[in-house]
Parts: structure tokens; C-alpha cells; sequence
């Protein structure tokens, strides 16, 4: 009996270990409190001095909106919990995604363009498409297959065409090849694609990368560009000038100051821009409707990641902003 009780105490202080481990590893990376200096105060009684706004709904999903038309960028609302995307198939939330078109007005939607085909920013895309027929769904042939599985009209799919520009109304947009951050144990699929119609539910394994891409937003003399990973192709933006970046720091903490130096030097080094607003750092498991968190340790380190991004900024003059609520931010 001693040996057995023994034997079990053993277990349970394991056991007790390895929880309040995990407890710790899912705890968010710093507090968005920290860095109050740098978060955008939004005040509902002010008047944007430009009629182009754009709204931060984590990830990388940014509304553009200029009064008359609406650019959507992703789209990822849904952000189904960390148990389910582990444990079970993931789907979009229909109720929630028709509850933020009307609060939002995305009825003057023109464009949804994906990024990429990883679920944190694709898997929306036939729930929007169906609920905004008047909007076109750009993306690469992975991301056009997401929309196919949820029976998407043909004729709202538009296949990417990298430089060559789009318009819709005064936006002028062009899709510009590039690359992925650093593949990890949980997405090692870069370059992969869905060859079929992808249905729902599903794995979140299954929404393969596909290709990415950056957006180039120019709107009334306003030059915006986005870029939602934390990877970029040499030389690649050599040739391009944005007054705003939204800039991808996922993980950019968790690879080598050389890549960091790199990375840093490609996109705000190279765009030289007057604001950069970090995207994609906050913990995509957790609901909309909750005050956007720091993704888990865990994931990554986004405390550090911003810092590096602050201090980088700085030595060129380019101001940070933390957007950390769907709030209208006026790009002007």
C-alpha cells in the first residue's frame, strides 16, 4: 500500500506540474496596458480631418472605409477557442459574422483580399461572400477554394494577379508576392495549397498557406501598405513609399536578431513610413466581443516583439500606433 500511495502522489504532483505550467505558458505575453503611450484614444466626438478610416479587428483584419466604399482586408471574426481549433473541426460563426455587417455597414463592402490561407485569416471568407454578394473575394487559388466550399458565387471569386492594380471606387489596390513567417511544429506548410473546395467544418490544419501576399493601398494621395506576416522578400518593396504600415510582428521576437535586423530593415527600413501600426499580435482565441489580449507565451513573446518595433521606429522618426479596438483610426 505505501509503494502504491507513493506511486500515486508521484502522479498527482506531475499532474499539478504540468497544469500550472500550462496555466503559465497561456497567460498573455506583457500587458496592451504598458504601452498606453503608443495605444491610439479614440474620442467618439471627433471629427476625422480624412474621409479615409480604417478599423483594427486583430490579426490582420482592417477595415478601410472612406464613407462611400469599404476594403476589408481577411476578415477573420469567428476566432474559435484554443480547445476547439486542438481538439475539434472549426467553422464560421454566422450569427456573429451577420451581427457585425449590420453594425458595421459592411454592406459597402467592395473587396475582401486575403493574405493568406491559414485559417486566422481565411476562414470567413464563404460566410462574408454569401452575406455581401456585391463584394468580390481576392485571394490566391487555396483561398478562392475556402470560398468554394461554401458554395460561393463564381463569379464574386477573383484570382490574385500580383502588381497589377485593382479599383474599387477611389481605392487603387495591388497585391504584391510575399513570403510567410518562419514555419513552426503547428503550421510547416508554407507553399502548400488547397487543391479542392475546401467545406466546413474543418481542421485547422487542413487551411493551407497557400501563398501570401502584402497590399498596397492608395487612396486620394494616401499610400498604405499592408503586410500581415512577419517575413519579407528581399528588395521586394525597394521601389515602393507608404506614409502607413500596418506591420505583422507574430513572432518576431522568437527569431534571430539577424532576421529581426533583416525584417525590420525590408519593410520599415525600405518603406520609410510616417506612422507603422503593428497587426497580428493579439491572441486570436479569444472572442471579439473581449479587450484584445497579447497572444499566449505560449505562441510568442509580443511584448518584446513591440518593443523591437518601437525601438526600430524610432531611430528613423516613424510613429507607432497601437490600435487595440475596433475604433475608426483616420489615415491622413
Amino acid at each position: 500500500m505505501p509503494t502504491v500511495y507513493k506511486w500515486l502522489t508521484g502522479l498527482a504532483s506531475i499532474a499539478i506540474l504540468l497544469i500550472s505550467v500550462t496555466a503559465y505558458l497561456l497567460q498573455p505575453s506583457g500587458s496592451v496596458a504598458d504601452f498606453k503611450a503608443w495605444q491610439y484614444q479614440h474620442n467618439a466626438g471627433t471629427q476625422h480631418k480624412s474621409k479615409l478610416t480604417v478599423k483594427f479587428f486583430g490579426v490582420s483584419t482592417l477595415l478601410f472605409d472612406d464613407g462611400n466604399d469599404q476594403i476589408l482586408i481577411d476578415g477573420f471574426f469567428s476566432r474559435p477557442a484554443l480547445s476547439q481549433v486542438i481538439f475539434q473541426k472549426i467553422h464560421s460563426s454566422p450569427e456573429l459574422i451577420q451581427q457585425l455587417i449590420q453594425q458595421y455597414q459592411l454592406q459597402r463592402t467592395r473587396a475582401v483580399l486575403v493574405t493568406h490561407s491559414h485559417y486566422d485569416h481565411a476562414l470567413d471568407i464563404a460566410v462574408l461572400g454569401q452575406k455581401l454578394p456585391n463584394a468580390k473575394i481576392i485571394g490566391s487559388s487555396s483561398t478562392l477554394n475556402i470560398a468554394r466550399g461554401g458554395h460561393m458565387a463564381e463569379q464574386q471569386l477573383i484570382p490574385v494577379v500580383a502588381w497589377k492594380a485593382m479599383h474599387f471606387g477611389v481605392f487603387s489596390i495591388t497585391a504584391i508576392p510575399s513570403q510567410h513567417t518562419p514555419p513552426t511544429a503547428v503550421n510547416d506548410d508554407l507553399g502548400q495549397e488547397i487543391a479542392q473546395p475546401l467545406k466546413q467544418p474543418a481542421r485547422f490544419s487542413a487551411f493551407k498557406e497557400g501563398h501570401s501576399f502584402d497590399y498596397f493601398i492608395e487612396h486620394s494621395g494616401q499610400r498604405i501598405l499592408v503586410k500581415a506576416s512577419t517575413g519579407a522578400i528581399p528588395d521586394q518593396l525597394k521601389n515602393i513609399r507608404a506614409d502607413t504600415l500596418f506591420l505583422g510582428i507574430a513572432q518576431l521576437s522568437k527569431q534571430p536578431a539577424e532576421y529581426q535586423q533583416q525584417y525590420l530593415a525590408q519593410t520599415l527600413g525600405m518603406l520609410k513610413p510616417k506612422t507603422v501600426v503593428p497587426i497580428h499580435w493579439d491572441n486570436f482565441f479569444k472572442p471579439l466581443d473581449t479587450p484584445l489580449q497579447f497572444l499566449p507565451k505560449i505562441a510568442d513573446n509580443t511584448e518584446e516583439s513591440l518593443r523591437i518595433l518601437i525601438d526600430a521606429a524610432g531611430k528613423q522618426k516613424s510613429q507607432v500606433i497601437l490600435l487595440s479596438q475596433p475604433v475608426s483610426y483616420s489615415l491622413s
